[in-house]
Parts: C-alpha cells; structure tokens; sequence
C-alpha cells in the first residue's frame, strides 16, 4: 500500500480563518492541506461585515478581488426611543460569505495549498505525527489547526446556560444605503447593512424564547418593522443555534484553534471575520519555526497562545462589557446610547473592540 502523504500542515475548516492560514503557511513554503466539509459557494450566517483593520491583510491573501463592494462608513445604533448615527474611524468593507469564502479558498488552491471541498473530518489522533480520518481516507501531518467553527467535532464543546440563535438572510431593498445599521429590542438585536445594489444582509442574534423568524424579529422594533415591509427576499432564511460566548481557548489535543473554534466574539462588534483571518495569519506565522526545524510544536502553542492574547483578548473583554450594557434595562441602554453616538466616544468604542 502506497505511504500517505506527509504534510507539514493540515487546516481543518475552509472559512476565513482556515483559509487565511493555509495561505500564509503556502507562501512560506510549507505543503498545506486544506479540507472544508460543504461546497463553495454557499451563504451562511454572518453580519458581513469587514473591518477596517482586517482589509490590508484581506488584499494581501485575495489581491484585489473584493475591490467594489460597497464602503460602510457610517453606523447607525436604534433603540425603541432613541436613534443615533457616526462615522466610523476608517472605512469598513460589506462582503457576502458567499463570495468571501469562495474566493479566499480559491486563493488558496492559486498559492498551492491541497484544497478539498465535501470532506468531513471525523476524528484526529496524535502519534509523532497527526492522523486526520475521513469517510474516504486519512491524511498525515506534523501540525493541524483547526478552523471548524463554534460547535465543532474537534473541540471541547460547553452547553450554553441561554439559548442565542441566529438568523439571516439578504433582501431586495430600493435606495439602501452604505451604512450598518443596528436595531436593539430586549432579548437581542438585528443588523442592516448593504451588500450590493438595492440589496441588504438581514442578521440578527435573538434569544430562541423571543423570536425564531426574522419575521418575528423585524416586529420587535417599529422603524425596523416599518422599513421591512417592502423588502423581497433574496433566498430562504438561514439559521443556526447554539451561539455559546466563552473564553477563548488557543489549542485542543495539540491542534491550535483559530476563527470562532477559538473564540466568537459578539457579532455586534462587527470584528468576527477580521479576528477569524488574523488569527488564521497568526497560527501560520507561528507554526513556520517548527516546520524549519527551530520550534518545538509545544513551543508553537505557546508563543501563538501568548500573542493571541496580546492581540485579541481587549477585543473579546471590551466585547463582553457591551453585552453587559446592551442587556440593561432600556433607560440605561438609551443612556449609554446617547453617550455613545459623541464621535470621541464612539471611535473609542469602535477601537475597543478590534485586534491590535
């Protein structure tokens, strides 16, 4: 029987996160496999927006393909009595998952990464090397990373003490504007952006006990109700559940965690997809020393572990805080609203919650 082929890297997961790594240790060099269980191109639930702080190193894994998609540079917050709008400190980006992570994955299969789409991985056991089983055969590597996501196989999973779900799905909207706008109702929030021409992302995180349609949800604020009305769907509603906050966690059985295996920051923050391509960099990045032979793989998870700390651990904290506010009762919401929509305070707040 043929010897399996040994890679230096295997990243399970073919999102953001997954392929922003694959990409990174490709360029360096290493001999990356990348297995992705669905097939690209596919929606999924996900705000879809791009931070200012995640497009430089966007461009640079995807070059300029991403290019004329719509600027966000305005925010605008909406309570039940109280509205308020900023500028954001620098220029977001509003990208449909269904391009996103096709072109990234893409990208990689250009950079020479293996690429496979509709493989699930079931298992991975460690023995000197790592052994990555699949329904079709096992794959052999020095190092995985695993980009699975929130609920994967691969991780140690937590029941969640509330239930969030989450819902989303893209609409024909006449005149929509280049703005993200968040609508705040007790037990959750919807947010608004635009996507393209005449065409806005629906996504909204809700307590299961409040909503279970984004029918349902749009009724829970009037101005969001009233300016729902008129809008076609695009495609039928996705939803997913489950949406668990934690502390963050670098590695699991010695693969190193990236994207929301490691962490889900809250959508609202909107830095999601900038931490999950970052954190697919930093694990890259990190692992290079111990493909050359300078690194043990402990090692590795310690020098990643302590730099995602550095990096991302005031967004998640900061994160957290808003939450905390944003589940007060409505008068200290409003209050913190109004405080928050003074410019100084409002690039602060922005700031607060993005990778360093």
């Amino acid at each position: 029987m043929e010897a399996a082929t040994l890679y230096d890297l295997i990243v399970i997961g073919g999102g953001p996160a997954g392929s922003a790594c694959a990409i990174t240790a490709a360029r360096a060099g290493a001999r990356v496999l990348l297995l992705e269980k669905d097939q690209f191109p596919r929606h999924k639930v996900c705000g879809e927006f791009v931070s200012a702080e995640s497009l430089e190193l966007l461009r640079s894994l995807n070059g300029s393909h991403f290019q004329d998609k719509p600027a966000i540079e305005t925010a605008r917050l909406f309570m039940r009595n109280r509205r308020v709008s900023f500028q954001l400190p620098r220029a977001a980006m509003s990208i449909p998952r269904f391009e996103l992570d096709a072109g990234l994955f893409h990208a990689a299969q250009m950079q020479g990464v293996h690429a496979r789409q509709g493989v699930h991985v079931g298992e991975v056991l460690r023995d000197g090397t790592f052994q990555v089983f699949t329904p079709e055969q096992p794959f052999v590597a020095k190092a995985v990373v695993n980009a699975t996501g929130r609920w994967s196989n691969l991780a140690q999973r937590r029941a969640s003490p509330s239930k969030w779900i989450g819902l989303k799905a893209h609409f024909r909207e006449a005149g929509s504007a280049p703005s993200v706008d968040l609508y705040f109702f007790p037990g959750g929030y919807c947010g608004v952006q635009q996507v393209g021409h005449d065409r806005v992302n629906a996504c909204a995180m809700v307590r299961a006990n409040v909503a279970r349609t984004l029918t349902q949800v749009f009724s829970l604020h009037p101005e969001l109700w009233k300016r729902s009305r008129d809008w076609e769907p695009l495609f039928p509603t996705l939803t997913t559940s489950g949406l668990l906050f934690r502390r963050p966690e670098t590695q699991f059985q010695h693969m190193i965690l990236v994207g929301d295996a490691a962490g889900f920051i809250d959508p609202f923050a909107g830095d999601g997809i900038s931490l999950a391509l970052h954190s697919g960099a930093l694990a890259a990045q990190s692992l290079l020393p111990f493909f050359a032979g300078k690194a043990t793989l402990n090692e590795v998870h310690h020098e990643y572990a302590s730099l995602y700390q550095q990096r991302f651990a005031g967004a998640f904290r900061n994160a957290r805080r808003m939450r905390r506010i944003l589940s007060s009762p409505e008068w200290v919401r409003s209050t913190m609203l109004g405080i928050a929509g003074l410019k100084p305070v409002a690039s602060a707040l922005v700031s607060s919650t993005r990778a360093k």
